[in-house]
């Protein structure tokens, strides 16, 4: 048990760097798209964009967390149902609190009126059918592709910064972007709403739940 939490600290450790990278090239991206759609008085067009962009995100961000934390598990222990089980709940929660419930509550801390908007609830169907790919795309990486679940843990950071962040714009919050005073508290909202959501998904629930196996290579 000690062998699993200091490996789950190490990697907790390992994806930070890359998490801070994720979230400034996120916001370096969205920020330089949305001050043009801002200065030209589009401000409409620019929430339209982002609810658009955020539930393209948001599905993508689902189907790479499920590869990533199915793919780890199967690794570890060959066991279908039990992969399916932690491929689910290993994504359902995380993603729910990096891509709704971290910046909702970010942005109110912020002292603005942010809407609760959950794709699980609102849009049902987008959510599981994302979710039913990403499983069974666990389980053919695995056996398939050498490497799998670091790619895909890769592609689930950044996706996931770009949601949480186009979830800020998309339901409360676009005064970070003409506000320098808001850049850094936004900042460290997506890292963390990044960083231990998608570790949790991605190396704590499939390391601390499969039987078998010893170690992780990075």
């Amino acid at each position: 048990m000690r062998e699993r939490w200091n490996l789950i600290t190490a990697e907790l450790a390992h994806h930070l760097p890359y998490t801070i990278v994720s979230t400034l090239i996120a916001m370096m991206g969205v920020w330089w798209f949305g001050t043009q759609l801002i200065n030209a008085g589009h401000v409409d067009q620019l929430l339209t964009q982002a609810r658009a962009s955020f539930h393209m995100f948001h599905p993508l961000h689902i189907c790479l967390s499920a590869i990533a934390t199915t793919s780890l598990f199967w690794r570890y222990e060959r066991h279908i149902a039990g992969a399916v089980w932690v491929g689910a709940w290993g994504t359902i929660v995380p993603c729910g609190l990096s891509d709704y419930i971290f910046p909702y509550i970010g942005g109110r801390l912020l002292g603005q009126s942010m809407e609760l908007h959950m794709c699980i609830v609102q849009e049902p169907q987008l959510f599981f059918s994302f979710l039913g790919l990403g499983i069974l795309g666990g389980f053919w990486a695995e056996n398939r592709l050498r490497g799998s679940h670091l790619f895909s843990h890769g592609a689930h950071v950044f996706v996931s910064s770009a949601a949480s962040l186009l979830y800020l714009i998309s339901f409360g919050f676009t005064s970070w972007m003409s506000n320098v005073q808001d850049i850094f508290p936004v900042f460290a909202i997506i890292v963390l709403a990044v960083w231990v959501p998608c570790c949790i998904s991605d190396i704590v629930v499939p390391i601390a739940t499969a039987h078998k196996g010893h170690h992780h290579a990075h």
